[in-house]
């Protein structure tokens, strides 16, 4: 079996983070959120990737690839020229998974639980598809599936009065016959060729598709709240303290936190769970809980929560505290020593921003 990870959206509600870096490698807890479904992946024992990427931003995908993945591990890239839709950017892996069985994987989707468990159930019931599905509270907002037994009978997207509360979660298990579905469904109301059209397609021609029951946690990480909650999640299961760096003798660090190699804390408060990278500086500083700092990062006199700071920034006297705020990568926030007040930002990459004293 093998691996596909859709990667070609542009991520235009994650603006401006996403101008400069699909919202794919967007980090959480200092891991590119793709990374994520690929050691899933890995872990359940495939060893070929196809990742479907728009054109613009390959050179960027190569180059986040290339430092991580295993030598035994296959990677394709497969350019996506146009938006159409999830259906269309399966269409045109058809040349990586041929003949093949794979596991069809939404690259902004997080899933903490293993895929080992859905290949089984795919081969054991001999099933032509397999989605995983969770319970939502607000199905209408998902694609729904509707049960008739042990399988699927219809699929709905975003229903007004849906069928269940089973919501497709972004992974899903395919035979080729899905190339034939994909070709023979129309674009959707909104001009894309929807993955749960083919899917119903497949219903209609008589292919037996069960589901996955899942009761892992899962997040669509779209919006930057989900970013937020999704590094919160990891966060939270980090267990004491691993310091590589150093820690002065003014600075305390309490609960759990990482912190990287050459990393430097002086004179700061760290409260847990918090992750720091490799080759940052913290001095005068507050960190509070769920907070992800990555690295080469440089921070003077400031307090922060909730929040993942990029790589290469700096935070220089800032005076308000920022909770629940997304930094990119070489910004630079330059202020003064003042009381704290809250402050709330979404910042693109290579932003500068200067507060007044």
């Amino acid at each position: 079996m093998k691996g596909l990870i859709l990667c070609a959206g542009m991520g235009s509600r994650l603006r401006p983070l996403t101008y400069s870096r699909p919202k794919h490698l967007l980090p959480l807890i200092n891991k590119p959120v793709l990374f994520y479904g690929i050691e899933s992946m890995i872990e359940a024992g495939i060893t070929e990737i196809g990742i479907v990427v728009s054109p613009s931003f390959k050179k960027v995908f190569v180059e986040a690839l290339q430092r991580v993945i295993p030598s035994h591990i296959r990677i394709e890239l497969i350019e996506q020229n146009e938006p159409k839709g999830l259906a269309h950017a399966v269409s045109v892996a058809r040349s990586f998974t041929q003949s093949e069985e794979f596991i069809l994987y939404l690259g902004d989707n997080i899933i903490d639980g293993p895929l080992k468990p859905l290949i089984e159930q795919f081969y054991s019931d001999n099933l032509d598809g397999l989605v995983s599905v969770s319970p939502v509270e607000h199905p209408e907002r998902f694609g729904v599936v509707e049960m008739s037994g042990n399988k699927i009978s219809k699929v709905v997207e975003k229903p007004k009065n849906p069928p269940s509360n089973l919501a497709i979660n972004g992974v899903y298990l395919f035979r080729e016959t899905i190339y034939d579905a994909i070709a023979k469904i129309v674009p959707s109301a909104r001009g894309e060729y929807e993955i749960t059209d083919a899917i119903q397609q497949l219903i209609d021609d008589q292919y037996q598709l069960g589901i996955f029951h899942s009761s892992y946690w899962w997040k669509d990480t779209g919006l930057p709240q989900d970013l937020i909650i999704c590094n919160q999640y990891y966060l939270s299961k980090i267990k004491g303290i691993n310091n590589k760096g150093m820690i002065d003798s003014n600075s305390s660090v309490s609960i759990s936190a990482i912190i990287g190699e050459n990393t430097k804390i002086v004179n700061s408060v760290i409260r847990g769970p918090v992750i720091i990278g490799p080759n940052t500086t913290i001095e005068n500083c507050y960190i509070g809980p769920f907070t992800s700092i990555a690295e080469n990062v440089t921070m003077n006199s400031c307090e922060l929560e909730n929040s993942i700071v990029m790589e290469n920034t700096v935070l220089n006297e800032i005076p308000h505290r920022i909770d629940e705020s997304l930094i990119g990568g070489d910004v630079k926030m330059m202020g003064s020593s003042q009381i704290p007040n809250r402050i709330h930002m979404w910042m693109g990459d290579h932003t500068l921003i200067n507060f007044p004293k």
